[in-house]
């Protein structure tokens, strides 16, 4: 009953905070009731784990039970390893159902929204916790604080899972952003891997001067477009000292404007960007992906998603990556490492029992090993050997070994509304001609566009 109650009292209170503003949620918690024969200290600690292993017991052997679950996974490749997880759950429990239902990127925290308000959230959303606070604040996601999923995560995803002190996802993959590039095209070009942001630049220019545009553009996808900038910029915020400067900016701490380094930062994705023709604003991410594995470019800043549809499209390809220098300092560019995306379990669920099941199913080594080979993704677990992995995760797999990355959680995003603004101003700043793109009224532009929403 008291389930019915929180999820009623939670799905008003949204519906009147979203009708005076997209940004506030009320209050709520989730209560977890501890076993009989243990004492409280023991039920906060040592229990969970006796708590979890009779839960998923019951979930095996209970009555028939569907979970639904929300997620916008564009890649035809993480597509595919889902389905393949989820049909070796079903085997391995057949009472329990997950329906799955596919959102728009652009759009998915708007329906998040309108299914709280109408007391009707997924069991199962994805997403960034650390850009949906207002979620968190709300009392709409769980805390997963201790629970058997996060046992074998790599420490700095947990990280980028925690607000105010809880941890409100479960990454499966450790994502990363940085330059991926065809190697056979930069053999055949006589260019060697660059190492800084002079020799990355000069491979740009030496591309063009043999009349190849060097890298894919997706200026019709706001997030790609985005994408660019953060693969260098997180580590080079780290390395300066600004690794609040989006939240800065987005609490009226401290504007963009007049910041050397993220002038210096705009003015390299200015520069970037000059590298491109007219079709390049119409390319999306999918015809991105495609353009790539068909060698038409020789390089593509992006994430570590892209590359399951890209080998799928190119399977005798060959394939690297490497940061995207925003130094001449070898040493200071480091590879952005960050979830992708979690799974967060709804403090609204009707069936807490069964979704940490599957969410422990998720967990498991077999599940990271298909998740890995299928969606060609770096497993977020850390007893899953990459030997076997594609190459370019194996590279990865050393970035991280060698300790040559950066956390995205030392640079937190923009959250809602706040990012689809900034992100906007991006994208309408790299259409422009180079002759028209100036670093200072973009900023400026952004600082206007960012204190109008925080009023």
């Amino acid at each position: 009953m008291r389930k019915r109650v929180l999820r009623q009292a939670g799905a008003l209170t949204l519906a009147a905070l979203m009708a005076a503003s997209m940004a506030g949620c009320s209050s709520s918690s989730e209560e977890t009731t501890a076993q009989a024969e243990t004492s409280a200290a023991e039920a906060a600690g040592d229990g969970a784990e006796t708590e979890a292993a009779e839960s998923t017991e019951a979930a095996a052997s209970g009555e028939p039970v569907t979970i639904r679950m929300v997620h916008y996974m564009g890649e035809q490749a993480k597509r595919d390893a889902l389905d393949e997880i989820l049909a070796a759950f079903n085997e391995e429990y057949p009472n329990i159902t997950v329906d799955v239902e596919v959102l728009s990127s652009s759009s998915y925290l708007a329906t998040y929204k309108n299914y709280i308000a109408a007391g009707d959230a997924p069991d199962i959303m994805f997403g960034k916790p650390q850009t949906m606070t207002e979620f968190v604040e709300g009392g709409y996601f769980m805390d997963l604080t201790g629970q058997e999923c996060l046992e074998n995560v790599l420490p700095i995803l947990v990280d980028e899972c925690t607000v105010n002190g809880g941890v409100y996802g479960f990454p499966i993959d450790a994502q990363v952003k940085g330059t991926f590039y065809n190697k056979k095209m930069f053999e055949e070009a006589g260019i060697e891997v660059p190492q800084t942001k002079t020799e990355f630049l000069a491979a740009c220019d030496a591309f063009m001067e043999q009349g190849t545009y060097p890298l894919v553009h997706p200026y019709n996808f706001i997030h790609g477009v985005f994408h660019e900038l953060d693969s260098y910029f997180t580590s080079m915020a780290d390395a300066t000292g600004n690794g609040n400067v989006w939240m800065d900016s987005q609490n009226g701490v401290k504007d963009l404007s007049g910041n050397p380094v993220v002038v210096e930062a705009m003015e390299m994705f200015s520069k970037l960007a000059s590298y491109k023709d007219a079709g390049d604003t119409a390319v999306d991410q999918t015809q991105g992906i495609q353009n790539f594995a068909a060698g038409q470019r020789p390089m593509y800043i992006n994430g570590g998603w892209l590359m399951g549809d890209v080998l799928a499209a190119s399977p005798d390809g060959e394939f690297g990556m490497f940061p995207t220098p925003w130094s001449d300092t070898p040493e200071e560019n480091k590879l952005w490492v960050g979830i992708d995306d979690a799974f967060i379990v709804s403090a609204q669920t009707e069936h807490p029992d069964e979704v940490m099941t599957f969410l422990n199913f998720l967990a498991s080594d077999e599940c990271s090993q298909i998740w890995m080979n299928t969606a060609k993704l770096m497993t977020s677990n850390v007893n899953v050997s990459t030997e076997n992995a594609d190459p370019f995760i194996q590279e990865i797999k050393s970035y991280i070994d060698e300790d040559k990355i950066v956390s995205k959680s030392v640079n937190p995003d923009y959250t809602s509304e706040f990012s689809t603004a900034f992100r906007t101003k991006l994208q309408e700043f790299v259409t422009l001609d180079d002759s028209e793109r100036d670093v200072t009224k973009l900023l400026a532009d952004i600082d206007a566009e960012i204190a109008a929403i925080r009023q």
